[in-house]
């Protein structure tokens, strides 16, 4: 029966019917000679053996086509670093003999066509690819992606106007990525504090800051706040500023 093999893989040959035998051609075997060889072929071949009887009278031949398959090549890719709550697209370098690529883990896969995946990790996420050829022959690679908070997707405005005309008229933090806002705390020039929420989303203005205190509108100012972000990373990040209340 014919057989298939990874390149550096073997398979084991038997024979029964005869008295001795021998097997050609011989590259790759174990031994020459017997029932049972262990064949290692380097490239496809056709083994022949032929068995004779104890007598010498007759002899008859059979044939192991061993067809050998290439080990496939596959680069994951350089380590990449993102920040929190963007996206990044995997593309392998694979040979042309690949015939299927599978992913894991599926942890944070936002999209996939084969044979690249896009990926939203929170956190520093190892993710391996592992191909196949026709022959059944994988291979596999790595990549780390490092997921980072340092601020880059944040945006805390300097200025607002709450004059109720719809644009700007509340001061809040946006960004992406962001797990929540841990606290957000408003001081006038004096130190009297003037807007305080918690453990709130961000990017939502009906939860920022209206520019009053008391149900009084303020004057336009200066204030200062203290803002403290916990990123979907759970990483922490402190913000103090001032922010001009305008007209």
């Amino acid at each position: 029966i014919s057989d298939t093999l990874c390149i550096g893989q073997s398979g084991v040959l038997t024979v029964s019917g005869a008295a001795t035998y021998a097997w050609s051609p011989t590259i790759g075997l174990n031994t020459f000679t017997g029932s049972s060889v262990t064949a290692t072929p380097s490239v496809t071949t056709n083994y022949m053996v032929i068995g004779t009887d104890n007598k010498n009278c007759f002899t008859d031949t059979a044939y192991f086509p061993i067809k050998v398959y290439p080990i496939p090549t596959v680069t994951a890719g350089a380590n990449q670093t993102i920040n929190v709550g963007q996206t990044i697209t995997l593309t392998p370098i694979i040979s042309s003999d690949v015939t299927d690529v599978k992913w894991t883990p599926t942890s944070w896969v936002v999209s996939s066509i084969s044979p690249s995946i896009t990926v939203k990790p929170n956190l520093e996420t190892q993710y391996k690819v592992t191909v196949k050829n026709q022959g059944g022959c994988t291979a596999s690679s790595l990549v780390n992606i490092y997921v980072v908070c340092d601020g880059s997707n944040i945006f805390i405005p300097n200025t607002f106007s709450p004059n109720g005309d719809g644009s700007n008229d509340v001061f809040y933090p946006r960004g992406t990525g962001l797990f929540t806002i841990k606290q957000a705390r408003i001081f006038n020039r004096w130190g009297e504090e003037v807007f305080a929420r918690y453990s709130f989303k961000a990017n939502d203005a009906t939860l920022g800051w209206d520019g009053t205190y008391k149900g009084q509108k303020m004057s336009i100012d200066v204030y200062v706040y203290i803002i403290e972000i916990q990123c979907d990373n759970n990483s922490t990040l402190t913000y103090k500023g001032n922010i001009a209340l305008i007209k």
